[in-house]
């Protein structure tokens, strides 16, 4: 009898034990993730998602054809990145990656930064992630000029400059330069979450 009950004993405290250690650890950050077609890759490539979802409680907003600020360019057209920031209000958590801009005018995309940064910043954001677009077109390397002048005024910014990391590789994007192949998408996936990860926004959430 003295037997079983020490063993019991062990059983409960080991029950135990663990469930505290459970309750005690802290949850993975929160991301919400922006992208028109081109990052949207990660919702067609398993693995890739996998990559990005490391150490992240990730919710993807991917829409092919979206826009900063304006409805789409399909029918019906998917929300802009304004709108679902104002939707979502304080559940859009702490961290935010934008990687919008391929169906935009860069005056429109210039002139909506601001909005949309403010949306966040009102809502919670601490870290926005901002990628430059592949420059295949002269309306694509304004609006990463637009990108750039933003982070100045804006200290919640970080620019991740996609167009130059991804310059030499061209087997990464189909014929148009900008949609990705699969390698493509890993090697988003990859760096996007490198760079998280040297920002401290991946892992655990902070306490507090």
């Amino acid at each position: 009898m003295g037997r079983s009950i020490a063993l019991l004993a062990a059983v409960v405290l080991c029950c135990t034990l663990v469930a505290s250690a459970a309750a005690g650890k802290r949850p993975d950050q929160h991301l919400t993730l922006f992208a028109d077609s081109s990052g949207a890759s990660l919702g067609w490539d398993s693995t890739a998602k996998r990559i990005v979802e490391h150490g992240n409680r990730v919710l993807f907003e991917l829409h092919p054809c979206g826009r900063l600020v304006q409805p789409g360019c399909i029918t019906p057209p998917p929300p802009s990145v304004l709108s679902v920031v104002r939707e979502l209000g304080r559940r859009i958590g702490p961290t935010v990656v934008v990687f919008v801009g391929y169906n935009d005018d860069p005056a429109t995309y210039r002139n909506g930064m601001p909005s949309v940064l403010r949306a966040m910043r009102n809502h919670g954001v601490k870290h926005v992630i901002w990628l430059t677009l592949r420059a295949v077109y002269k309306q694509y390397v304004d609006i990463n000029h637009a990108i750039y002048a933003a982070r100045q005024k804006w200290p919640i910014m970080t620019v991740l400059d996609w167009n130059r990391y991804s310059a030499s590789h061209p087997s990464w994007f189909s014929g148009d330069g900008i949609h990705m192949t699969g390698s493509g998408a890993l090697a988003y996936a990859t760096y996007l979450h490198r760079s998280l990860k040297r920002l401290g926004l991946t892992g655990p959430a902070p306490a507090g």
